[in-house]
């Protein structure tokens, strides 16, 4: 185990989603499936409602569930021990971080029971999961025939596997595989960017870039959303369209997710130095810019940047980025239907968000003591380009400031 330990601790931890596919299922499997699920439920409820959670006998073959205003005995006949064992662990998990939010001076309250369970924990490969890769199936502890499942191509060519996960969303089944592989060396370029983050301009880049993109919500999910309203709860009908309604939130949470990872990743391997500010989201919200908010992610890029950019530099939020002159310093203050930056010290004139991506970038850079080169730009007329950031993404809208400027030392 130690050995496992160390030698996974120079490596890349990975997970890849892979989807059951259902038209070769057969009902009989597709109910144990189900019933897979429930038995979870029944285990977890059953665990929090024991007065010692440490001494649970996960070996047990039948549990006490309320119905009603009674308690029935309900087998256990489609979970595994070591099922069991990864709920249990999953319980004490989560009383933990509990207790180490407590310790942090945060309120918490307790764990409750579940109206169901969406995620089975699957702890060991080739005891509770089996991976048969040339046959894109996957062999799943209590169910006699392997599943077929579309997504196994993402396994790179080296790799160990740690565990997995059954999952079920939207009445469809995913299995979520955790990959070690080597970790790959990959030479970034030793540039740094600004990044400004703005509602009307999602990302706004000190090389005078700005990325747009909106996922909206469709017509489809608000007509479902008015559909489910007038559902009887507990019927049929309601339980459907409550699906339908799952799937279409997931698809777009899919969409939102891509544009997410493409720019992430576009600006982790350009750019060593990386540099935005504490962006205070909560405040957007209650200034009228909730939908704009949810509807492109930003809080998701902020903290995947602090997680995979070589060298990330967060500017604290109080720093008035908007106000100072990126050419001489000076700072004046500016309302926020102005668009334009009219410097009265030194004439200069800027498009705002670029010239407050400007100014975040030096302001990161002298922080950390690093020597500054940058571009001057001047509010030209902004149309796209084809050596943007995200050329090929038909998603999003890159624009760049269609100019020559002079190169700047500072």
């Amino acid at each position: 185990l130690q050995e496992t330990k160390s030698r996974r601790a120079s490596m890349t931890c990975k997970v890849i989603e892979c989807k059951v596919d259902k038209s070769t299922v057969s009902n009989y499997t597709l109910k144990t499936l189900n019933k897979m699920f429930i038995e979870s439920k029944w285990l977890y409820n059953s665990i929090l409602s024991s007065n010692n959670i440490g001494n649970y006998d996960t070996k047990t073959t039948e549990v006490q569930v309320k119905v009603k205003d009674k308690f029935e005995k309900r087998e256990l006949e489609n979970i595994s021990a070591q099922m069991k064992q990864g709920i249990k662990a999953r319980i004490f998990s989560s009383i933990a971080t509990l207790k180490a939010l407590q310790s942090k001076g945060y309120k918490t309250g307790k764990l409750k029971f579940k109206r169901e369970v969406k995620c089975i924990p699957l702890k060991q490969h080739t005891q509770t999961f089996t991976i048969l890769k040339h046959s894109r199936r996957i062999k799943i502890q209590g169910i006699k025939k392997p599943l077929k499942v579309n997504g196994l191509n993402q396994l790179p060519k080296i790799y160990e596997i740690g565990n997995a996960n059954l999952v079920k969303s939207a009445n469809d089944f995913y299995i979520k595989i955790t990959l070690f592989t080597p970790k790959e060396v990959i030479s970034v370029p030793n540039q740094s960017i600004g990044i400004d983050f703005g509602c009307e301009s999602q990302l706004t880049l000190s090389n005078g870039e700005k990325i747009k993109y909106q996922v909206p919500i469709s017509k489809k999910v608000k007509k479902l959303d008015q559909e489910l309203s007038r559902r009887m709860k507990g019927s049929n009908n309601y339980s459907k369209t409550l699906v339908k309604r799952e799937k279409a939130y997931n698809n777009l949470t899919n969409k939102r997710k891509e544009i997410k990872n493409q720019i992430v990743n576009k600006l982790v391997k350009n750019y060593q130095t990386i540099i935005f500010q504490d962006e205070n989201i909560s405040s957007w919200k209650m200034d009228r810019h909730g939908k704009k908010v949810q509807f492109s992610a930003i809080g998701g890029i902020i903290s995947a940047l602090q997680r995979k950019a070589v060298t990330p530099i967060v500017v604290e939020k109080w720093y008035p980025s908007t106000q100072i002159c990126s050419k001489c310093g000076s700072r004046q203050k500016m309302k926020k239907s102005e668009r334009t930056y009219i410097c009265k010290s030194c004439q200069a004139t800027f498009d705002r968000d670029i010239n407050a991506a400007i100014n975040i970038e030096k302001e990161g850079l002298r922080i950390k003591q690093i020597p500054m080169e940058y571009r001057e730009l001047k509010p030209v007329e902004i149309k796209t380009s084809s050596g943007n950031l995200l050329p090929n993404c038909p998603k999003v809208q890159s624009m760049k400031q269609e100019t020559q400027p002079s190169l700047v030392v500072g």
